[in-house]
C-alpha cells in the first residue's frame, strides 16, 4: 500500500482537507491523523479497515472479534468496522463519537491498560471491568 502526504501551509486543515476530498473524489481516500494540514492520500477503498479486515479474514477472525483503538479521523473508517472499537481519551470528537468505548490517554498507557484487562479477565482475574462482549470475543475456541 502506497500513501501519500500533502502539507498546505496555510489553510486550515478542514478546509484543506475538504478540497483534496473534493479534488480526489473516487480516484483517492482521503483523511488526516494530525492537527498539522497535511492530508493522507491512499488508493481508492484502502484504508485501515480494508487492510485490518483483508489480513485478519485471512487468519480467519472475523470483524466482530476484533477490537482496535483510534485517535484520529484516519481511524475512523477501522473503528466502525469492528465489533469493539475503542477511542483514547484524547482523541478527536468525530473518534469519540464513533467509538463504543473509551481507553484511557495515551500517558496513561490506555490501551495497555484495556488489553490488561482482557487478560485479566481471560485468566480468571475478572476484578476490572471490562465488557463481556469484547472478553468473548478474545475467547476464540
Amino acid at each position: 500500500m502506497l500513501k501519500t502526504l500533502a502539507y498546505h501551509p496555510t489553510l486550515p486543515l478542514d478546509d484543506f482537507h475538504e478540497r483534496a476530498r473534493r479534488t480526489a473524489g473516487g480516484n483517492a481516500e482521503t483523511t488526516y491523523s494530525t492537527g498539522l494540514s497535511l492530508v493522507e492520500f491512499s488508493a481508492p477503498r484502502v484504508t485501515k479497515a480494508t487492510t485490518l479486515l483483508a489480513w485478519s479474514g485471512r487468519l480467519g477472525v472475523g470483524s466482530e472479534e476484533i477490537a482496535a483503538f483510534g485517535d484520529m479521523p484516519n481511524d475512523l473508517p477501522m473503528l466502525t468496522a469492528v465489533g469493539h472499537s475503542y477511542a483514547v481519551a484524547i482523541a478527536h470528537p468525530d473518534v469519540l463519537r464513533a467509538a463504543r468505548h473509551r481507553a484511557p490517554a495515551n500517558d496513561e498507557d490506555g490501551v495497555a491498560q484495556v488489553v490488561e484487562g482482557f487478560v485479566d479477565t481471560l485468566v480468571g482475574r475478572p476484578d476490572r471491568h471490562i465488557p463481556v462482549s469484547t472478553v468473548r470475543a478474545f475467547r476464540r475456541a
